[in-house]
């Protein structure tokens, strides 16, 4: 099956070089688009893979719109989507494209992701609930993770096992977008991926859409690929709001009647973070260090309290 590779760039000079790299030794078309980048991603891809289509945008309209302008110009069998920061091995883009071959029911897989150190990442998961959002936010920092295990549910013990050790494909509920295998013509059918989140949540939602749909995802423990993680991203102030603007559109969403709980919990929460966050400011401040934890939580707080998620309420999971 052909492959065509969509990568979307913000400031990600440093990572994007060795991701199309290995994409083109897969035998992949590759489509890059780059997202209002300010520091020359745009001529560093253009200078040194000529081969790669480009497609650079004025204005940074967030991950979800930039691969639809890209899977608007991708008429592969198979399509991959790959963060700027993940190396994908040509064994695994292939094997990718041989599972969902040889697999009709598969509308979608990824591969283990690792970081440059090896360390295995959880890549697989199973659908955020309303109480899973009440225990991460809360108490992800205060209950050891032996414990989190063992009052998570079945089917969080089964994915996290088969990241740390397992080796036989594994239908899960979602998987990381960063290197995520669709089949084409079903990814083209559900229209993308959501444009109503900027950037987080639109791997979990696509992937509930794909499940929707009548395919399956499938982690595929055997091959992997190298993920260094936030390339694209550091600023909290920056992309903490967008990252629980995400989640309340998910919520809101899929569990519309448990989401004033949800949305007043996180409200606690930031304001719990504000106080927090200035501490370490403080400490951040002493050392030279970026201090924006505190306006981080600030604007997540903002957005909690003032924001309506925009989104049609559809109680699915």
């Amino acid at each position: 099956m052909n492959v065509g590779a969509i990568v979307v760039t913000h400031n990600s000079r440093r990572h994007v070089g060795a991701c199309v790299r290995s994409l083109l030794e897969a035998g992949a078309e590759v489509v890059v688009v780059d997202n209002a980048s300010s520091d020359s991603t745009v001529a560093a891809i253009a200078e040194r893979f000529p081969q790669a289509r480009l497609l650079a945008n004025r204005e940074n309209h967030g991950f979800a719109v930039a691969v639809n302008q890209a899977l608007a110009v991708v008429d592969a069998a198979v399509v991959l989507l790959v963060n700027p920061d993940c190396i994908v091995p040509p064994e695994t883009v292939r094997a990718l494209a041989a599972h969902l071959a040889a697999h009709p029911e598969v509308g979608a897989v990824g591969p283990r992701l690792v970081g440059p150190n090896g360390r295995m990442a959880i890549s697989a998961h199973p659908f955020e609930s309303p109480l899973a959002v009440l225990a991460s936010r809360f108490g992800g920092s205060v209950v050891p993770v032996s414990l989190r295990r063992l009052l998570s549910g079945r089917r969080r013990r089964a994915t996290y096992d088969a990241c740390c050790g397992g080796t036989r494909p594994l239908a899960v509920d979602w998987l990381s977008g960063a290197c995520l295998a669709l089949r084409g013509p079903l990814f083209r059918r559900l229209g993308g991926l959501d444009a109503g989140y900027f950037m987080y949540y639109e791997d979990e939602e696509l992937c509930l859409q794909v499940w929707h749909a009548g395919g399956r995802v499938e982690y595929l423990p055997a091959v992997a690929a190298v993920h260094v993680g936030g390339a694209s991203s550091g600023d909290p102030a920056a992309v903490w709001p967008h990252l629980y603007r995400s989640l309340l559109r998910f919520q809101a969403r899929h569990y519309p009647r448990a989401f004033p709980l949800v949305r007043a919990a996180i409200f606690v929460r930031a304001v719990l973070g504000i106080a927090i966050g200035a501490g370490r400011d403080a400490v951040a401040a002493l050392r030279g260090k970026p201090a924006r934890r505190a306006l981080a939580w600030v604007r997540v707080a903002r957005l909690t309290l003032l924001e309506e998620p925009a989104t049609t309420s559809v109680e699915a999971l």
